[in-house]
């Protein structure tokens, strides 16, 4: 098998996978939980950005990550309407602290995805 292939069908799977993640964010019960479950998602999407060789319009994985910036766009959505009948944190004191940690994990795995994909261009120029 090709290894250009294969990277790009392993990334086919993780931007699906992350679109799905995105839209499935929405049955959060707290407004914690929603924010990071849609974290995670964004790293997944910037992961993929990160590693993936589009191959330009004739690629067929191009297609697929229009596709799931569609599912993306639909979890935002999804998002906001259901953002107010939210509470922001849970009752439970364990949960809550779970509910953080989950956050942070979240919140760091994105921006050291972010990382990777600024530094080298502010390196670079």
């Amino acid at each position: 098998m090709n290894p250009e292939l294969f990277s790009q069908i392993a990334s086919a799977v993780v931007v699906a996978w992350g679109s799905f993640a995105a839209i499935r964010a929405t049955r959060a019960t707290t407004r914690t939980m929603l924010l990071s479950n849609l974290l995670v998602a964004v790293a997944m999407l910037l992961l993929v950005r990160l590693i993936a060789d589009f191959g330009g319009w004739n690629s067929w994985f191009f297609y697929v990550w229009m596709l799931s910036l569609c599912g993306y766009v639909i979890a935002v959505y999804l998002a906001a309407t259901v953002w107010p009948t939210l509470s922001w944190r849970a009752a439970n004191k364990k949960t809550r602290r779970s509910e953080m940690a989950n956050l942070s994990v979240s919140s760091v795995l994105t921006l050291a995805v972010s990382g990777a994909l600024v530094v080298p261009g502010l390196l670079l120029s």
